[in-house]
């Protein structure tokens, strides 16, 4: 793989379909065929099987180094694939920030890609690629670097170990990625129900094995945005130190909107307990992060 396609494996939308088309999603890509997807953090690693129908299946998780893991699970993970074909969650070395009034030039995403210093100037950082996401009703844009060692160790790992990286991302973006797309249908139909009621304040919180981003809007505006990665374990009653001020911060009758990258999680209780007043929605799936993965 070329270093110039590595920006494209910053979000879900991207990689070798067919598997060299990378418009197509995962399931056209890889048609009636076993893959694998996998997260990986600074101190864990965790995967999961997708059989030729879709299903998932021998989830497993290790702790330690990467480059140690895929060596003593490569032959395994190669094992319970057709063709070894993987979707890679980064969880690790990555920064996402609420930027102002970034350009929206035509051709930014290729300039993103070949020269971010000409889209972010003094922001810019060598060895760090970057993805963005602007606001399309106000001046903000969630941006995302993400350091390139890491990126091309990962891939080298996996194909040294007889397995092919199919797509590259880094999970929590996409989660909240997903997160801003359902809140802009919901304000969408809004609008559409209930023309010229304000549809007020909303937190998204997004959560992905031991990582986590908040963002919150007013109305059209994102305003804040904090994350961080290694913020917690088992427990995730960390995240109330991210999450709390910037729930404050969005004024009473705020809605809290959680995902985290499985059903069920601890989070939203958590939350209900220490701000009784908030609402609070889960939107978790279960195999959220796996899902995202291989679905788009």
């Amino acid at each position: 793989m070329k270093l110039k396609d590595i920006n494209d494996m910053l979000t879900f939308r991207a990689f070798r379909a067919e598997p060299d088309d990378n418009t197509a999603p995962w399931s056209k890509r890889f048609a009636r065929e076993s893959t694998l997807a996998i997260n990986i953090g600074r101190r864990r690693t965790t995967w999961m099987a997708r059989d030729k129908s879709g299903n998932f299946q021998d989830a497993g998780a290790v702790d330690g180094d990467f480059k140690d893991i895929v060596g003593q699970m490569g032959t395994e993970w190669r094992a319970i694939t057709d063709n070894g074909w993987c979707a890679v969650s980064l969880n690790q070395r990555f920064v996402m920030t609420l930027e102002v009034n970034l350009s929206r030039r035509a051709g930014l995403e290729e300039q993103l890609r070949t020269n971010p210093k000409a889209v972010l100037g003094a922001k810019a950082e060598r060895g760090k690629k970057y993805n963005l996401l602007h606001n399309p009703e106000s001046n903000t844009s969630v941006l995302l670097s993400c350091d390139e060692e890491v990126i091309n160790k990962t891939l080298a790992a996996l194909k040294d170990n007889g397995l092919a990286t199919g797509r590259v991302s880094v999970g929590i973006y996409g989660m909240m990625l997903d997160l801003i797309d359902q809140v802009t249908e919901a304000r969408r139909a809004r609008t559409v129900t209930n023309p010229g009621e304000p549809f007020g304040s909303v937190v998204l919180i997004a959560c992905c094995a031991g990582s986590v981003c908040v963002l919150s809007q007013k109305e059209e505006q994102w305003t804040e945005l904090r994350s961080r990665s290694d913020l917690y374990t088992d427990d995730m009653s960390p995240v109330l130190e991210i999450a709390i001020p910037l729930i404050q911060n969005a004024g009473p009758g705020a809605n809290v909107i959680v995902m985290n990258e499985e059903a069920d999680c601890q989070l939203p209780e958590i939350l209900r307990l220490n701000l009784p007043q908030i609402t609070v929605s889960d939107v978790s799936q279960t195999n959220q992060l796996w899902k995202l993965l291989t679905d788009s």
